[in-house]
């Protein structure tokens, strides 16, 4: 098993700096940044619609707390959304993920 996080971003710009991070840190093994999806939610009583960038990483699953925390550190939302999925993937992708990132 492996991990996948997930967060929005408000900008490509902000993506690539915490993808880029992430990687340099060997926190993660890779970044998956998608167009823009538009996020509709309720914040401070106000239904909102804004457009985001989706950042999916794939990591170790104990590296789960720091690579949270390294999204927290970077990103500019007040309360960004950081989703963790344990996944299956095939036997050569999980052993990819875990030759290319650091022991927790």
């Amino acid at each position: 098993m492996i991990l996948e996080v997930e967060t929005l971003c408000p900008a490509r710009g902000v993506a690539d700096r915490i993808a880029a991070h992430l990687l340099e840190s060997r926190l993660i093994a890779c970044a998956n940044r998608s167009r823009t999806v538009v996020s509709l939610y309720r914040w401070e009583g106000e239904v909102r619609a804004e457009e985001e960038y989706s950042l999916r990483v794939k990591t170790r699953i104990e590296l789960a707390e720091a690579v949270e925390a390294a999204i927290l550190e970077l990103h500019p939302y007040e309360l960004p959304a950081v989703l963790r999925h344990e996944v299956q993937a095939n036997a050569g992708y999980e052993a990819w993920v875990i030759a290319e990132t650091r022991e927790a």
